[in-house]
């Protein structure tokens, strides 16, 4: 039989218990309030979906808008990449999301997409949402992985620019 290990003493036992209590303690409320708190921002940035309009517009109504939608939405990608300093690209494209996404909501309430003969309607609108999220996270990673080497060309190129050869003729 092995000795017992001389780091453990019986005598510290409770302190040991106490101490992985604390430490227990202290990371469920840390993991609970990070949840919270991601829990909010998104829920922030995502506005819920309002009830049916009282008068429903039509069905060509609905489509254009639709596709004005998209156009802004393809309006709003196409200035991720001339955001300046890059890194902000994402803060720029939740800003977007948010108040895009409001007017989603809007017209998907005066569409009254519930409607059975609408389907082709709520099937478009959905898309839509679905083209959002993967353009989040085009803008995210674009922030994170991108925007810094494109700043950093930004920065090379004014300092270039600035030099004296460049100003001969």
């Amino acid at each position: 039989m092995s000795a017992p290990d001389p780091r453990k003493d019986p005598r510290f036992r409770r302190y040991r218990g106490a101490a992985y209590g604390i430490y227990i303690t202290l990371t469920a409320l840390f993991s609970i309030w990070i949840l919270w708190n991601v829990s909010r921002s998104v829920a922030a940035m995502t506005p819920e979906k309002l009830p049916p309009a009282a008068q429903a517009l039509s069905y060509r109504d609905c489509l254009a808008g639709a596709r004005a939608l998209w156009d802004e939405l393809e309006a709003g990608r196409e200035k991720l990449v001339r955001v300046s300093p890059a890194r902000d690209t994402d803060q720029e494209w939740m800003r977007f999301r948010t108040e895009w996404m409001q007017r989603l909501r809007v017209r998907e309430s005066e569409c009254d997409l519930q409607a059975r003969e609408r389907a082709p309607l709520r099937t478009v609108y959905g898309r839509l949402e679905v083209v959002l999220d993967l353009y989040t996270t085009h803008a995210v990673q674009y922030a994170d992985e991108v925007g810094g080497t494109v700043d950093a060309f930004h920065a090379a190129f004014k300092a270039a620019a600035n030099n004296p050869a460049a100003q001969a003729p």
